[in-house]
């Protein structure tokens, strides 16, 4: 029986299973800005290992922290156009806003239902301040960031650590995420059932046999 369910946060409880650099690849081509996928992944890889290590960004809300993400993808592009940079930020952050006000809805439907909740997340050291920001507190029984714990998404460990903090039986939990490596199949491996959020788009999912759900969209 179910009791507990662990969500990840950024593609997932921040927007329904596209990851981040998906979106920002198709703001840039929606802004008019056509470039290479590999050189955005290079930008936002760049921006992504910036993000990890800046002292900043650990008390950054996400406003903050996608300003500042969007500004070291720029500056690795060599781009300086200040009417994109504005379009970028606003075009992510609208909605994720959006899908937040849904999930925090969801979070406390389940809740209401008895399960507890928790986050699991490869995080700048700034997950309790993106959850607060987005209304999901409230409804946490536990928040783990990577950065603050020194765990790391796809390492088991992460997840035995948040089981034990969600009462030890890993059993009785459930990890919901939209990454199969980091998130089904590290869970799976200490016993969580698991749920996959695929999003939209059809996904080959690499072995069906560790995915206890499949999710097109997070309020499925």
């Amino acid at each position: 029986m179910i009791r507990a369910i662990v969500f990840d946060l950024g593609g997932t409880l921040d927007g329904d299973g596209l990851h981040w650099l998906d979106r920002f690849a198709a703001l840039y081509e929606n802004f008019g800005v056509r470039l290479p996928r590999e050189t955005v992944r290079g930008a936002f890889d760049q921006a992504e290992r910036r993000s990890s290590l800046d002292e900043n960004i650990s008390s950054s809300n996400f406003a903050e922290m996608i300003g500042q993400h969007v500004q070291w993808q720029l500056a690795h592009l060599g781009l300086t156009d200040r009417r994109l940079e504005q379009n970028l930020i606003e075009g992510f952050i609208a909605p994720a806003r959006q899908a937040a006000v849904a999930n925090a809805q969801l979070l406390a439907d389940l809740v209401a239902r008895g399960f507890q909740l928790g986050v699991v997340s490869n995080g700048c050291g700034n997950v309790d301040k993106l959850c607060a920001d987005f209304g999901y507190t409230p409804f946490l029984s536990v928040i783990v960031d990577s950065r603050r714990v020194g765990l790391f998404k796809p390492d088991p460990a992460i997840f035995l650590y948040a089981a034990k903090k969600l009462g030890g039986d890993p059993g009785t939990m459930m990890m919901v995420g939209d990454s199969f490596d980091r998130d089904v199949l590290p869970a799976k491996k200490v016993g969580m059932k698991t749920a996959w959020l695929e999003g939209t788009a059809s996904r080959e999912c690499p072995d069906q046999s560790l995915v206890d759900l499949r999710l097109r969209r997070l309020a499925d």
